[in-house]
């Protein structure tokens, strides 16, 4: 490391240490609440995915869930000569449990990487930035396709972070499998396929996501003013939507981070391309229906000069949930029964 990058990273660590009341970043420490809160912030501000769902504080590693949003019609009338009124819950939802899950996101920055952020004027900037950057994406591919949470994960076995947590479209096989199509009432596969083109059982994507939200949502839900289609990059090429010009225009690094919307509706619905759903993925559900929880006062923080390596180590830990808030308000498709015609004519 150069000497003038020494004197840039010493005075990033010694900002840290400041906010955070400790001297010594290389001991792992606990992130004091205000600046758990400016991390939840610019990491929502990294991805217009992660802005757009909730992330949450919850003070229980454990618990139930918030039901943020959810709630059933709740105009009544009763007959109070016989009986009491009786007001009903905004927020009833299914029972369900949330678990948070220690979380490691540990980096390292080789002397060289941040020599040449030391060239930039906004050097603790971007340091920051690179993590946060990387945390985004990881915690955005485990909630599609988080499966469980190993006590010891592998990257290698699992390149999708599939035994990192349990994301979304697992919490909901496993707690209300009927809200997806292509699964028994046990949450195991039925072992159909479905067709979806010309021939298909359904003829394009439009009659496919009429029969999600007329079959799978609850009735008061069919026609809420923010319900959205989420697919996957395999359906959305392979029925030909095209992107808005802004989406068509940005640059590779940042697609990967951000949604892209189609100019034509789906069923009478915004499609939307988030990243890491399943190649053939489809789900009907609102943004804010998915959420991401952390234990509030569970980051934990340490920051390593490694000289034997050549680079700087950083240690960072949270404690995350991934839920459903409204089961109800989620209709989707196993993305491996979706079947699509090649052009052999063949369904694939």
């Amino acid at each position: 490391m150069k000497t003038e990058t020494r004197l840039k990273f010493n005075a990033f660590l010694d900002a840290i240490g400041r906010a955070n009341g400790v001297r010594d970043v290389s001991q792992k420490f606990s992130v004091a609440p205000g600046v758990e809160r400016v991390i939840r912030d610019q990491l929502s501000e990294s991805s217009d995915f992660l802005k757009l769902i909730n992330i949450e504080p919850v003070t229980e590693g454990s618990g139930e869930k918030l039901g943020l949003g959810v709630g059933s019609p709740i105009a009544s009338r009763t007959d109070t000569k016989s009986e009491e009124r009786e007001p009903q819950e905004l927020e009833p939802g299914e029972p369900d449990l949330y678990v948070c899950q220690q979380t490691n996101f540990d980096t390292t920055t080789r002397y060289t990487t941040v020599d040449a952020l030391a060239a930039s004027p906004d050097f603790q900037a971007r340091m920051r930035k690179a993590v946060m950057h990387r945390i985004a994406l990881d915690r955005i591919m485990i909630g599609w396709n988080g499966e469980n949470a190993a006590r010891k994960t592998n990257r290698a076995t699992y390149p999708l972070l599939q035994d990192v947590n349990v994301g979304w479209l697992e919490k909901v096989r496993l707690n209300k499998p009927t809200a997806l199509m292509g699964y028994q009432s046990d949450g195991q596969s039925d072992g159909e396929d479905i067709t979806v083109g010309e021939g298909g059982q359904y003829p394009n994507l439009d009659s496919l996501v009429f029969e999600c939200m007329g079959s799978l949502l609850d009735p008061w839900n069919v026609g809420a003013q923010d319900l959205i289609v989420i697919l996957g990059r395999e359906l959305w090429v392979k029925h030909g939507l095209s992107l808005y010009s802004a989406a068509n225009n940005a640059a590779t690094e940042l697609n990967a981070l951000n949604l892209l919307y189609a100019n034509q509706l789906i069923g009478g619905l915004r499609p939307v391309l988030v990243p890491f759903v399943p190649p053939r993925g489809l789900v009907v559900t609102s943004f804010d229906n998915l959420s991401i929880y952390y234990q509030s006062g569970g980051m934990r923080r340490a920051i390593i000069d490694n000289p034997k390596r050549d680079r700087v180590e950083e240690y960072f830990s949270s404690n995350d949930a991934y839920v459903v808030e409204d089961y109800g308000k989620f209709a989707g498709v196993r993305s491996t029964a979706i079947k699509l015609k090649s052009a052999s004519g063949e369904w694939v």
